[in-house]
């Protein structure tokens, strides 16, 4: 057995030292996390309580600067029907003039709700994460440094600022009597300290007052006591939110602050309306549990009718959302149509010094008649709300009525009228995805190439009469660094094309007859090298296509050999390995266009295959046709091209192009097949170089 050591008197009082040192040090470290809170004195809790009775004086008194100017009359009753769902509940939709700070009134509700304790656990979602993060953000900063709140909400904001915005810090924290206090200060997530209005006091070992010790049962918690702000982007994952509370209590969201729902690419898209609308009404009001209903409200503003805010304001379509609209100019002068359209003119042609000049010495005249909401909205600059209202009209546009009076105007296109509906709703039902129809003389695929992120590509069949068929479409990846080097980039490009012919568009029931690719984009023949192997090793005859504007179009080229000449397009022989097809790319998008408004089945028609296109759709119309005019024997065109991608839409141009190629152009009830080899004389360096 082993031997016990000999222990000293001088080794046991080591030990002993070594003991009380460890617990002395993990004494202090646990009272450095201790955080105490001093409460503001009778009077000033009085004055607190006061604020607290009205939320437009609450902000007003902890906003401070936020809120300088005068609340006009749309204000107060927006900022009442906040306070009604805060206390009451319910759903509420205001939309407000761009510019009238109901984002300002928005952060402010939030701390008021949650400091209150009037609810619980908010939710704050906005169009994107970055912006609810942004709002959260807000929420932290105005806990941790203003020392207006710190005065009156010591219980919440001293706790914030001892964690010095640290995750870490929060997490090891302990309130008075030893026990964590439960703060989270995270990112997207936090969560208020629970704290008691006696609990600092109750390791003290004598009161000042009794001597006595304070009894842990007396103290009081706070309303605000574990109160949570979560933030999220709308599309996010905001589903089955739940938390669990320090008594082992399950709560939910019970409110819901939706700050500007939609960006402006997708305000421009009925699907992407449609998505954020069912978003909304499943997943958002979904969120208190199948037991209760969540309040909510969502201050907005409509980009344009039938858009996500235009919905959710039309009492028809959603009555269970309490809509209200405000207006920047709630009437206007009567000088409308004379002085202020002299005005405009002097607006724009001298400036506003000019303008302004011109207001003043006639404003009463050109005041007469006009009424605004708010009267304090004026631009530095400008001398009255309704002058900033004007420029504000003559600056924006037709968007004006819709961002400034929440009256958006049909916006009419000056040619044809496209809508997303209408490319969906030429579907044929009998038909899947990869069937080519009977009727089909060729089928073509196009390809448009994006080195950030896709190739994108769409099958289409065609019939003698330029009928149209959709067969398939999608995308393959390509993620290719914008800083490798050309030869780099053109190896991955080719690599993904040759993945994507053999791997998806041959093994389709039916190969395309041909493969048009887009050359825009890529390295120096990237397209035009991997179209000269392209049957070699995928079995489709694949071209590089170049599409010109219609002002730049010309049915020739510098350094060809030979030219055949089509329907606005033209292939170029450069050698007996290179081919390119120069299309009008005009020219065919107007086609391809007006494809989808013809009748179903009809000559030139173009029609889908059985499935939800709403992102197919989407792509196509945010190119917009809003004139043409022909000039010295050419047609110019006036696209309008609305944010976000439109890649199919390019795809089906090239494939009408194409198709014209092969002898299905716009010509006739039948189109003739493809003539022969038109050769063209091409001038090289001043020499005719072929006939």
């Amino acid at each position: 057995m082993p031997r016990k050591p000999n222990l000293t008197d001088a080794d046991h009082a080591a030990v002993t030292q070594a003991v009380k040192r460890a617990r002395l040090i993990d004494a202090s470290r646990a009272m450095a996390r201790i955080v105490k809170h001093t409460d503001p004195s009778p009077a000033e809790k009085r004055r607190r309580e006061r604020l607290e009775s009205s939320l437009a004086e609450w902000m007003k008194y902890y906003g401070g600067d936020a809120f300088d100017r005068k609340f006009s009359d749309d204000h107060k009753r927006v900022i009442a029907k906040i306070e009604k769902a805060i206390r009451v509940g319910g759903l509420f939709a205001l939309a407000m003039p761009r510019g009238s700070g109901k984002t300002t009134i928005l952060k402010w509700a939030l701390l008021y709700c949650l400091l209150t304790g009037l609810r619980k656990y908010v939710i704050v979602i906005a169009a994107t994460s970055d912006l609810a993060q942004d709002l959260v953000e807000f929420a932290r900063n105005q806990i941790q440094d203003s020392d207006t709140l710190h005065k009156h909400y010591p219980h919440v904001c001293e706790y914030a600022r001892k964690t010095q915005g640290k995750q870490i810090k929060a997490s090891f924290q302990l309130r008075a009597d030893g026990k964590n206090s439960g703060i989270k200060w995270s990112k997207n997530t936090l969560i208020f300290p629970d704290v008691n209005t006696e609990g600092q006091k109750i390791f003290d070992k004598r009161n000042r007052d009794t001597g006595r010790k304070v009894d842990a049962a007396s103290a009081e918690p706070y309303a605000s006591n574990g109160a949570i702000l979560e933030g999220h982007g709308l599309t996010g994952a905001i589903r089955g939110k739940w938390k669990d509370t320090r008594t082992g209590k399950v709560i939910r969201p019970d409110f819901v602050l939706i700050d500007d729902p939609q960006t402006r690419e997708s305000a421009e898209s009925d699907s992407q309306c449609a998505a954020r609308e069912r978003i909304i009404t499943g997943d958002v009001l979904g969120l208190a549990g199948p037991r209760r209903r969540i309040a909510a409200v969502m201050p907005c503003t409509v980009i344009r009718k039938h858009d996500l805010a235009h919905r959710f304001l039309d009492r028809e379509l959603h009555p269970e959302w309490q809509g209200e609209k405000c207006a920047m100019v709630t009437r206007w002068p009567t000088a409308q149509e004379t002085l202020w359209r002299e005005y405009g003119i002097v607006y724009r042609h001298d400036g506003l010094d000019a303008a302004t000049a011109f207001y003043r010495a006639r404003r009463k005249e050109m005041d007469a008649g006009g009424e605004v909401s708010w009267n304090e909205r004026v631009r530095d600059g400008e001398i009255s709300a309704l002058q900033t209202a004007e420029n504000l009209l003559l600056e924006s546009g037709e968007q004006f009525w819709a961002e400034y009076q929440n009256d958006p105007r049909d916006i009419l296109v000056g040619v044809y009228t496209l809508t997303e509906r209408t490319i969906t709703s030429r579907t044929d039902d009998s038909r899947q995805a990869g069937v080519v129809p009977e009727w089909a003389q060729t089928v073509i695929a196009a390809t448009d190439i994006n080195p950030s992120y896709a190739l994108t590509t769409v099958v289409v069949a065609f019939g003698a009469n330029q009928r149209a068929a959709v067969i398939w479409y999608g995308t393959a990846p390509l993620k290719v660094d914008a800083e490798r080097t050309d030869a780099e980039r053109k190896a991955a490009i080719m690599a993904a094309l040759e993945r994507h012919g053999t791997e998806t568009l041959a093994r389709l029931p039916r190969p395309p007859d041909d493969w048009i690719i887009d050359g825009g984009g890529s390295p120096e023949n990237t397209v035009v090298d991997f179209a000269s192997v392209s049957r070699r090793i995928c079995g489709i005859q694949a071209f590089a296509a170049f599409g010109r504007a219609a002002k730049q179009y010309r049915p020739t080229h510098r350094t060809a050999k030979s030219l055949r000449v089509y329907e606005q397009a033209h292939i170029v022989f450069v050698s007996s390995m290179q081919q390119w097809i120069i299309w009008n790319a005009d020219y065919w998008r107007e086609q391809a266009q007006r494809a989808w408004t013809g009748t179903l089945g009809g000559p030139g028609s173009c029609d889908l295959f059985r499935g939800n296109h709403g992102e197919f759709a989407d792509q196509i119309v945010r190119e917009q046709l809003a004139g043409k005019v022909e000039l010295n024997g050419r047609m110019l065109y006036d696209w309008r091209t609305l944010p976000g991608p439109h890649d199919y839409g390019d795809c089906m141009a090239e494939a009408f192009a194409m198709a014209a190629v092969r002898g299905v152009g716009t010509g006739g009830a039948a189109s003739r097949p493809p003539k022969k080899s038109k050769m063209v004389s091409v001038v090289v360096n001043g020499k005719v170089v072929s006939r």
